[in-house]
């Protein structure tokens, strides 16, 4: 059965056949490439005509799906916000550690 729904980069579909979930990812319209990435993390790409004959319908993201790239992207803003506050935390801790104990030793 063909559709009327053109892929959308971003956009979420359902294959009413097998109920498989999957978002476009790119498109490459100069070789007629539409590739998506399904639920499971794999990568397929479909040619325009493979694309136009399947049964699907515009769905909803999976509530529990975690987009790899937007993890990805995430996850290397975490490391650089880390790594300033442990640049920030060094300065402070150099000038308390050197004198904890010379009130100690002037009563003796």
């Amino acid at each position: 059965m063909s559709h009327e729904l053109d892929p959308k980069v971003g956009r979420w579909y359902r294959r009413l056949d097998d109920e498989q979930l999957f978002k476009v990812v790119a498109i490459d319209e100069d070789d007629g490439l539409v590739e998506i990435r399904k639920t499971d993390g794999e990568i397929e790409e479909l040619d325009s005509t493979e694309w136009v004959v399947l049964d699907l319908e515009v769905a909803e993201p999976p509530e529990d799906y975690v987009d790899p790239d937007e993890a990805k992207d995430k996850d290397e803003d975490d490391v650089e916000e880390d790594a300033e506050l442990d640049d920030d935390d060094d300065d402070d801790d150099d000038d308390d550690d050197d004198d904890w104990d010379d009130d100690d030793d002037s009563d003796r």
